[in-house]
């Protein structure tokens, strides 16, 4: 195990025995990013630390739920109700146009899926339609502080995992453009194995009761 590691538990599962990433890559720190046990990286430790430390788990007991792409980061026993949705695989949902009546879901998840997507624009309007007024959608995409612009090359460029584009710091702008009467803000991540920073987005109708929890629970958001 790296001596770094030693005394660092994975958060999710517990594990204790480290690995190198996909490709063999390493975290930006320099530290083994991989659980062995439940093979969580970075982002996923991340999440799961926000879920697990801002938001009450009393709350999730009434939460109706749809994440794209199931990952580790939540637990789906979490929530009166989970769904997921794989593209072409389980319960595949177009997230540009979403087969879901308006207002469906109390909480939507979307990790490292936005930039897969041909328009991102329809996919970020298409989220905050199925969300309620008391709602939330928590959306995460890859690095996008480790560089000032997006660079969207119209296709699915596998060399770069499929991605349709890499964004940088002016999502901000992306999010006023596509959805301006939606509520917008980012807070911090950090994976408590490796200390990877990370940032989630938050957006939502109005002021709300998960907003409120988020705030009071010392988790600072803005845009």
């Amino acid at each position: 195990m790296d001596e770094k590691l030693a005394k660092t538990k994975c958060v999710i599962c517990g594990g204790e025995s480290f690995g190198a990433g996909p490709g063999g890559r390493m975290a930006v720190t320099g530290i083994t990013p991989r659980c062995e046990t439940c093979q969580s990286l970075e982002r996923h430790r991340a999440i799961r630390g926000f879920f697990d430390g801002i938001l009450d788990p009393d709350l999730f007991g009434e939460l109706e739920v749809l994440q794209f792409s199931k990952d580790p980061a939540v637990k789906p026993e979490w929530f009166r109700s989970y769904e997921f949705s794989v593209y072409e695989g389980h319960n595949s949902l177009d997230m540009q146009q979403i087969e879901r009546e308006s207002g469906s879901y109390d909480l939507v998840i979307c990790n490292h899926v936005l930039e897969h997507v041909p328009s991102d624009g329809n996919a970020l309007r298409e989220l905050t339609r199925v969300v309620r007024e008391d709602g939330i959608v928590f959306l995460t995409v890859p690095d996008p502080e480790r560089r000032s612009k997006t660079v969207d090359w119209g296709y699915p460029d596998e060399t770069r995992h499929g991605h349709f584009r890499e964004y940088g710091s002016d999502i901000v702008e992306r999010f006023e453009q596509h959805i301006p009467d939606v509520l917008a803000f980012k807070t911090k991540l950090e994976d408590a194995v490796t200390k990877t920073p990370d940032t989630a987005f938050i957006f939502a109708h109005r002021q709300n009761r998960i907003l409120r929890q988020i705030v009071v629970r010392g988790r600072d958001l803005r845009l």
